[in-house]
C-alpha cells in the first residue's frame, strides 16, 4: 500500500496505523541435532568422505554452513583453525582460533589428496560456489542418512540441516560446562545474551533431571 500510495495508484493508505499480528507460537528455528542425529549421520558417511568432513567442521569447531564450505588447509596454523566468520565481518571482525579436535582432524587426514582450497568439494572435486550450494548437497547427505522430518511445536515442519549443528556445537558447549565468554570464543557470538540462551537450557536440563532424581528417590523411601 505504501508503493501504490507512493506511485498515485491510490489516494491514500487504508492500511495506515494498522500494526502486524504477532504469531501466537514463537518460532522454534532450525532445528538442533541430538546425539541420535549425529550418530545416524555419521553411521552413513564413513570417515574419508566429503560428507563425513562436512558435519566434523560444523560440530568440532562451530562453523556456519557460510564458512565450512570455504575452510581449507590453509586455515590450520599450529594445530589449531584460524580463520574470520563471514558474520563478524559485517560485525566485530573477531578472529577464530580453535584447537581442532581429534575427530576433525581425523577426517580431515582421511581425505583424498587434490588441489582444491578447500576441504569441502562437489562432486565434480570443485569448491562449492555459494554457502546455499553446500546447504543444498549436506541436506543431500542428511536425506541419505534417514533423517526425518519434524513438526515442531509451532506448527511448522522442519529438517535437520547445516545451521542446526552449529546450535548443537554452542550446546555441547554449555553441556561440557564452558562459560559463555569460553563459548564465545569458539561460536563467534558478539553479545553473552545470545550465548546465554544454550547455557540456560542446559541447566534448565540438569535442574530437571535433579528433581526427577529427588521425586524418585522420595518414593523410594518407606513409610514409617
Amino acid at each position: 500500500m505504501l508503493f501504490a500510495f507512493a506511485e498515485n495508484y491510490r489516494a491514500d493508505d487504508p492500511t495506515r496505523g494498522v500494526r502486524a499480528a504477532k504469531p501466537a507460537i514463537k518460532s522454534a528455528g532450525h532445528m538442533t541435532w541430538g546425539d541420535d542425529q549425529i550418530a545416524a549421520y555419521r553411521n552413513k558417511h564413513r570417515i574419508g568422505t566429503v560428507a563425513r568432513t562436512a558435519i566434523e567442521l560444523l560440530l568440532n569447531v562451530a562453523a556456519r554452513r557460510g564458512d565450512a564450505h570455504q575452510l581449507g588447509q590453509q586455515h590450520i596454523k599450529a594445530g589449531k583453525k584460524v580463520w574470520r566468520p563471514g558474520k563478524t565481518l559485517r560485525s566485530t571482525g573477531k578472529l577464530l582460533s580453535i584447537p581442532i579436535l581429534s575427530e576433525l582432524q581425523r577426517a580431515i587426514d582421511a581425505l583424498p589428496r587434490n588441489d582444491s582450497l578447500t576441504f569441502l568439494v562437489n562432486d565434480y572435486g570443485k569448491p562449492f560456489k555459494s554457502a546455499a550450494a553446500f546447504g543444498n548437497k549436506f541436506a543431500d547427505w542428511c536425506v541419505e542418512a534417514g533423517l526425518k522430518p519434524v513438526l515442531c511445536p509451532d506448527g511448522r515442519t522442519r529438517n535437520y540441516r547445516a545451521h542446526g549443528l552449529w546450535k548443537a556445537a554452542c550446546k555441547a558447549l554449555a553441556h561440557a560446562g564452558c562459560t559463555a565468554p569460553e563459548i564465545m570464543a569458539v561460536s563467534g557470538h558478539s553479545t553473552l545474551a545470545q550465548v546465554q540462551i544454550y547455557i540456560d537450557e542446559v541447566e534448565r536440563d540438569r535442574m530437571a533431571d535433579a528433581a526427577i532424581e529427588k521425586l524418585e528417590a522420595k518414593l523410594r523411601t518407606p513409610i514409617g
